[in-house]
Formats: structure tokens, C-alpha cells, sequence
């Protein structure tokens, strides 16, 4: 007996839709388990052992190609959907010209993991250890590591820098232009090429134009091989619905991106084959669906005008379309796990929101997409919706009652703050109002968007404020890369504040310069070994000059890193100034003492107790709140300066901005801090995004948004993350979900960026960690993104936990 979920509001007609069917598919998902999977390894070592010799580019399309020529295809019996990323359901495919190092240290020890667990055969042990010599010395990572020099490599030591994914995995972070797939189709875009690569001289173009084509040709033939899967297993199925499904797809794939696309069914298919595709070719994260309901619209309209498709047979195949991204997955090494916790793909896809010409763009599938949401109840897609002064009340209160279930979406957008945030970095009008999420909550605009709207390097900014406070010294391995005041050693006692806040300014450029630094580091080897001639095809304007994305094709080139616990910042300066330089009721040596013993002692308890009632960010106090903003100011202040490798080399608006996108960063990084001022103790998280400390805000919800905007999140133009909890009873009931929609119209009128919600108990969340087994389907916000509880390693759900539980 399935348990078939309830709609929100939207009532099934009539019977296109196979509730029982959606719920087996939704159970399989569910309790799906990780595996690896050795195919595209080995299959990418027996191409390029063929290529050797030949230019890169050339001999990663012709990999591609020979992967999708080889590799295992299935259809999953339930789902009217295909397309397999790996050999199985939930297989993470590995890719060895990236970094190679880490998968056979780590091959006994997948199954292990405290989190993000993986099985693995032994015959697959097998198989990565037969191409080990191939690739060790030869990777991305190889290179990375060749060219980095000690100052970086220190800085890593000490818990300031962390590379992640841009160091050892491709970048993601895109969202394909859906309008020149569905309009050309593949075999389109190939006669365009052809065309281009007669008349082009240049020897790079060449290249690109030569490796798109052999992409593009081999994702074509990668659809036919369904087709003729479709066939086989429509003649051996006793069902005769089923039967009809398989049919109908095997005569979809004859001409399936052959010519423009012909209907909703065909688009849903096709956004999922190309999100697939791209994580075939790179084994970056956040391959993204952009706006969703809006470039689909006008086929629905079409299919439903002309009585080709029903309303309940379009939410049916965009649920299973939803429900087919759980089943794509990647392996991280358990470094990088640590940062990016529950199996995330960060899959973003997006509602509602304007329309270029400034009109809200609200339609039926916006609807629709929730409602296919609810039934998914899965962490992939990543939902997320705009919405501004014109979003109808009843789109809005649609996505409450989402948000209601618990699944943690949609993330909300405020439309008004990202795209003057986006106009900022001169991105024209018109392409700012079609901004999309990319990933966690980094925006950018789909289609002309390069890689990483976020996600460079890691910066540590609670280390930061450790080393502020002992000149420049590690306390931990005793490393001085920069003095503060001249001399070395920890010594050193700040005569007042703007004493203080210099020495933040003056470790905070070093280490940003830092950063940047190994940002170009990493981007010079990824635009060899990340080179993806596949995905650039559907980044504007790759085509017309010729270079893939990595290498400048892309109209707009914007990037940001990831600065973890500019609360943590706030929240330990202003102790000091108020505890030392205002208060005086203690000096500055006895605080550090008192800091530097994690509290622990009689006088160091007396001190915490002080410290703890210093003002906090969260709780709507100017005092503090304004000196978050300055740690905000004090790094947008750096950004001018900087400057991305593609500056000048192709792209309209090549620049940093900045982010507060950091996944589960600010658990692993707050391992590396010790005590801070504001009385956090040594080794506990920072803080999330711009959110306030764990438990630290206890003024209600309103008071967390009054201080948030109060920050420049205007200026945080590649996403400002605000996560926040709250009880399941404050909303339930009509009255109680009026009072949250109002809630989220006073974020958008206050100028908050972006928010999203846990609606979950402590309770819950203390019987889940206890009793895993009994809570698989508690889809959780861990940060930008959603995972099960139950896959997050123990501090990331302690941390979830340690979230302050809102209510009115």
C-alpha cells in the first residue's frame, strides 16, 4: 500500500496522473544508496591513451564521446524520464583527469565516512587502481599543486585558506541558454558550427568549433541508444500503459534535439538530458536549471491550448522530471566532504520573479513547479523562487504551505535587492531583471553567466579575527605570516579601537590578496583541464568568439569566494570595544587570557559571563549590527582592485563580487578557531551565510531581518544567505501561515536578499540524530541547499540543531 502525498491546493481532474506510480519512484530516491561507479574512468583512460599527442580540448570531447558511446544506459521502470549519469541509481561516476590522488588513498575508506558514506565493489577498486599510473602527476590537481607557492600552502596550514573543489574538481556554477537548445536543437547548433569553423583562422577556435561538434554529434547518438532501449524493453513488458510510455519514448528519440523542440514532454526531457550531460563532461556541481516555468511556458501554453497535454499529465511529468535529479551524485574527497555536507548537487531551479521587461512573469507552471515540489520532497532540485511588490498572494501563499511541509523550499529571492545588486556590477537592466540562482544562492544570469559565481577560495574570517588578536600568530602552530604592529611574536595590546580595526583591515587585505591569488592559481590549470566544449555551447558568447567558457567566452564573467563568519567578526569586536575600550571592566590582556583558556577557569567564567551580554547580531542592536556592516564595508572596499583571469579577454563584465554562500563550511572552519571574544567557545561553527551565531539571537524573527538589513546586501551581488528556524506550530493554521506571509513581504520591503527556512523541532532533530533509521525522509536546509538529516556527518547536524527555534 503506497501513501500517496496530498497536493497543496491542486486537485487532480481527472486520471492522467499516477499517484502510486510518483510514490514509488519518490520511495526508491529516497532510500537510494551511494555507490561509485568506474565507467567514465575508465572509459576517459582508454580514449585518452588513444589521443595522446593531440590538444587537450580535442582529446576531452572525443573522452566524452566515447564515454557516451560505451558507457551503461538504463531506463527506470517507474519513470517517464531518462537519462543515468553513471551505471546506477545514485553511482557517483569519478573523474580522474581532475585529481586522482585522493580516490585511491581513500578507496578502503568510503564505506567508513561519518557522513556522505559511499559502497563501493571490489571489482571497482580494481578497476581504479588499473589506471592509476596513467593519471598520478597528470591532474588538475597535479598542476595546482605544482604552481603553488609556499605563502599559499601556509596559509592552508593555519586554517585561513581552504581550495576545496576549484583545486581538485571541475567548476559547475552555469545555467545553459534553454531557449537556444529548445529553438536549434543540437543538430542545429551543429550546422552552425560547421559553418564557422570554414571561415574561422584562428587556431583555438578551430579547436573549439572542431571539439563542439564531436560533442554535440556524440550527445545525439548518446539519446538513439534510448531509443533503442525504449523499444527493446516496450517488447518485453506486459503492461500495456507502460508498453505505450516506452514506445512513445523510443519514437521521441529519433528526432530528440534533431530539430527545435515540439513539446512539454520534449522539454522536460531535454532540460534534463543537458543538466546530465554537463555533469558527464566536468565534475563541478551547480549544472543549473535557471527559470524554470518561465522558459517552459511557452510550450505548455501550447500543448495545453491545443489539447496535446492536460494540466495533471504536465505536473506528472515535471514531478518525475524533479524526482530523476536524485538520482545523479558525486564524491568529494573527505576533506572537501567536511565543507559540503549530504550528497549535495546544488541543482538549482527557479520561479516566479520578473521578466525581462519588468513584468511579474508569474504563470500557471510556477504553480505547478510547487506543487511537483511537494510531491518530490527531495533535496535535488534545489527549489528556489523570486518574488517581488507584484508576485500574487496566492503564488506566495502557495510556496508558504511548501515551506510549511518542512522540506526546507523554496529559498526565497528578493527581486528588488538582486538585480540592483547585479546593475551594480554593469550587467544591463534587462539581463539583471532574468537573474536566476546558480548553485546555493549565488545569482547570475542564465545563459551568459561564466563558472563560480561563488565558490573560489575559502577564507576563514574567524581564523582572521584569532590571528587580529595575537599579532598575526597562529595560536595553534605558532605561524606569523604578517605583524601586525611590527614585531614578532603574539605580544601586542590594542590601545583602542581604531587600533583594532586597523589591524582587522591590515590581515584582512593580506589574506584576501591571498586569496585572489590562488583563485588565478586554480583558474589557469582549469582552463586546460576543465575545458568543456559541450557546455559552452549553450553559454552566449562562447559560439561567437570562439573560447570556451573557462577561457572567456562567456558575456559575463563574474566571481566571488566564500568568507565564512563575518558575524563571529561583529560579534567578538564589539566585545572588545565595549568589555575594554568603552566599559573598561576588563583590559584587553586579562580578556585574552580569558579567551585564550576557552573560559575555563573562575575569573575567565566572570569574563564570558560579561562577554555574553555584549549585544549580538540577530537582535536588531545598532551597536553591533553597525560594526557587521563594517566588516561587510571592509572587505567590498578590496574588491575594485581585483581583478579575474578573463579580465580583458573576452567577457562584457569581468569582476569579483562578493558572497556569503559557504555550505557547511562554517562548521569545518570553526574546528580550526579557537575561543573567540563574543564568548563562542574554541572549536564550536561560525556562523552561517550573514546569519547570526547559532543561538545567539533571541529578540524573534523580526530582529534577525532588522539587522540583516542593515547590511549592504544590495552590494553582496553574488548572493547574501540568511538560513533561519522555526517551530512546525508557528505555522500551522490559516492565521499562523498569514502571519508568515507577511513575514516574507517585510523581508522584501526591509531589502533582505534571500531567506530560507528549517520548519522542524529540537525534538525532531535530537530523535532523528539518535534514531536515523526512523527519519529518512527529513529533508533538511543545511545551508543553500537541502539534504537528509541522516546523511550529514554529526557536527553539521549539531549545528542544524544549535539554530535558534523561532516562533511569533
Amino acid at each position: 500500500m503506497f501513501e500517496v502525498k496530498q497536493f497543496l491546493e491542486f486537485v487532480p481532474e481527472n486520471q492522467d496522473m499516477d499517484l502510486e506510480r510518483i510514490q514509488r519512484l519518490q520511495n526508491k530516491m529516497q532510500n537510494r544508496k551511494a555507490n561509485i561507479c568506474s565507467e567514465r574512468a575508465l572509459f576517459y583512460t582508454e580514449s585518452f591513451r588513444k589521443t595522446e599527442g593531440e590538444d587537450y580540448i580535442l582529446r576531452k570531447a572525443k573522452a566524452f564521446a566515447h564515454t557516451l558511446k560505451n558507457m551503461t544506459i538504463y531506463i527506470e521502470e517507474d519513470s517517464l524520464i531518462f537519462g543515468n549519469q553513471a551505471s546506477g541509481n545514485f553511482a557517483a561516476p569519478i573523474f580522474p583527469e581532475y585529481s586522482f590522488d585522493w580516490v585511491i588513498n581513500e578507496l578502503d575508506e568510503f564505506d567508513k565516512r561519518s557522513g556522505d558514506v559511499f559502497y563501493i565493489r571490489e571489482q571497482v577498486k580494481d578497476d581504479l587502481r588499473s589506471i592509476k599510473d596513467y593519471w598520478i602527476g597528470n591532474t588538475h590537481a597535479d598542476e595546482v599543486k605544482r604552481t603553488t607557492p609556499e605563502r599559499i600552502v601556509t596559509s592552508e596550514k593555519q586554517g585561513v585558506l581552504h581550495r576545496g573543489g576549484i583545486s581538485n574538481s571541475g567548476d559547475g556554477h552555469i545555467v545553459p541558454n534553454h531557449e537556444l537548445i529548445f529553438e536549434k536543437g543540437f543538430r542545429g547548433l551543429i550546422n552552425e558550427t560547421k559553418d564557422k569553423l570554414k571561415d574561422c583562422k584562428e587556431s583555438k577556435s578551430k579547436l573549439f568549433y572542431e571539439s563542439a561538434i564531436i560533442t554535440l554529434e556524440g550527445a545525439l547518438a548518446f539519446i538513439k541508444r534510448y531509443g533503442k532501449l525504449a523499444q527493446e524493453m516496450a517488447s518485453k513488458n506486459e503492461n500495456p500503459k507502460r508498453r505505450q510510455e516506452l514506445l512513445h519514448i523510443s519514437k521521441m528519440c529519433e528526432t530528440l534535439l534533431e530539430k527545435r523542440v515540439q513539446s512539454f514532454y520534449e522539454g522536460c526531457q531535454v532540460c534534463y538530458l543537458v543538466h546530465m550531460l554537463q555533469m558527464i563532461e566536468s565534475n563541478g556541481h551547480s549544472f543549473c536549471y535557471g527559470r524554470f516555468d518561465q522558459y517552459m511556458y511557452p510550450l505548455y501554453k501550447n500543448d495545453i491550448e491545443k489539447g496535446i497535454i492536460t494540466k495533471e499529465k504536465a505536473l506528472e511529468i515535471t514531478t518525475h522530471m524533479f524526482l530523476m535529479n536524485s538520482s545523479n551524485n558525486k564524491i568529494r574527497s573527505y576533506g572537501h566532504t567536511k565543507f559540503s555536507q549530504g550528497y549535495p548537487l546544488y541543482s538549482n531551479l527557479m520561479i516566479g520573479g520578473k521578466k525581462p521587461n519588468g513584468e511579474d512573469g508569474t504563470n500557471e507552471l510556477s504553480y505547478l513547479c510547487i506543487e511537483a515540489m511537494n510531491l518530490t520532497s527531495m533535496a535535488e532540485p534545489n527549489f528556489s523562487m523570486r518574488y517581488n511588490q507584484d508576485t500574487p498572494d496566492d503564488l506566495l501563499r502557495l510556496a508558504a504551505k511548501l515551506i510549511r511541509t518542512g522540506c526546507g523550499m523554496p529559498s526565497m529571492f528578493n527581486d528588488d535587492v538582486a538585480v540592483k545588486g547585479l546593475e551594480d556590477l554593469g550587467i544591463p537592466r534587462e539581463d539583471a531583471l532574468d537573474y536566476c540562482a546558480i548553485g546555493c544562492v549565488e545569482t547570475g544570469v542564465p545563459g551568459k553567466y561564466g563558472h563560480r559565481a561563488t565558490g573560489m577560495t575559502y577564507v576563514n574570517w574567524g581564523k582572521l579575527v584569532e590571528l587580529v588578536l595575537n599579532n598575526g600568530v597562529d595560536p595553534d602552530s605558532g605561524i606569523q605570516m604578517i605583524s601586525i604592529n611590527g614585531k614578532e611574536g603574539r605580544e601586542i595590546e590594542y590601545k583602542n579601537y581604531e587600533e583594532l580595526w586597523n589591524a582587522w583591515e591590515k590581515i584582512l587585505k593580506y589574506y584576501s590578496d591571498l586569496a585572489v591569488e590562488c583563485d588565478a592559481i586554480c583558474d589557469r590549470s582549469l582552463i586546460k583541464y576543465d575545458v568543456s566544449p559541450f557546455a559552452s555551447c549553450f553559454i552566449d558568447n562562447c559560439m561567437e568568439l570562439g573560447r570556451t567558457i573557462k577561457d572567456g567566452g562567456c558575456k559575463y564573467d563574474v566571481i566571488s569566494q566564500s568568507n565564512i563568519g563575518p558575524s563571529v567578526v561583529g560579534n567578538s569586536f564589539a566585545a572588545v570595544k565595549k568589555l575594554v575600550f568603552e566599559d573598561k571592566v576588563v583590559s584587553y590582556k586579562e580578556l585574552m587570557e580569558a579567551v585564550n583558556a576557552n573560559w575555563q577557569g573562575e575569573e575567565a567564567q566572570k569574563i564570558l559571563r560579561l562577554a555574553r551580554k555584549v549585544p549580538k547580531f540577530g537582535n536588531d542592536e545598532d551597536y553591533v549590527d553597525e560594526i557587521v556592516k563594517d566588516v561587510f564595508d571592509s572587505y567590498l572596499t578590496l574588491l575594485p582592485s581585483y581583478r579575474t583571469e578573463r579580465t580583458g579577454q573576452g567577457p562584457e563584465v569581468s569582476c569579483y563580487t562578493m558572497s556569503t554562500s559557504n555550505i557547511t563550511s562554517y562548521v569545518p572552519n570553526g574546528l580550526d578557531v579557537g575561543a573567540t571574544p563574543d564568548g563562542r567557545v574554541a572549536r564550536t561553527p561560525l556562523n552561517e551565510g550573514c546569519s547570526p551565531t547559532q543561538g545567539t539571537d533571541r529578540n524573534g524573527p523580526t530582529a534577525v531581518i532588522n539587522s540583516v538589513s542593515k547590511l549592504p546586501n544590495a552590494k553582496v551581488a553574488a548572493g547574501q544567505l540568511l538560513n533561519m528556524r522555526f517551530s512546525p506550530g508557528t505555522l500551522q493554521g490559516d492565521e499562523n501561515l498569514e502571519k508568515f506571509i507577511g513575514f516574507l513581504k517585510a523581508s522584501r520591503i526591509k531589502g533582505i536578499y534571500h531567506n530560507q527556512f528549517n520548519i522542524v523541532d529540537t525534538e525532531t532533530l535530537l530523535d532523528a540524530k539518535k534514531h536515523p533509521e526512523n527519519y529518512t525522509d527529513l529533508i533538511v536546509r543545511v545551508a543553500g541547499y537541502c539534504a537528509q538529516f541522516v546523511s550529514l556527518m554529526p557536527e553539521a547536524q549539531d549545528a542544524i540543531i544549535a539554530r535558534t527555534q523561532n516562533g511569533w
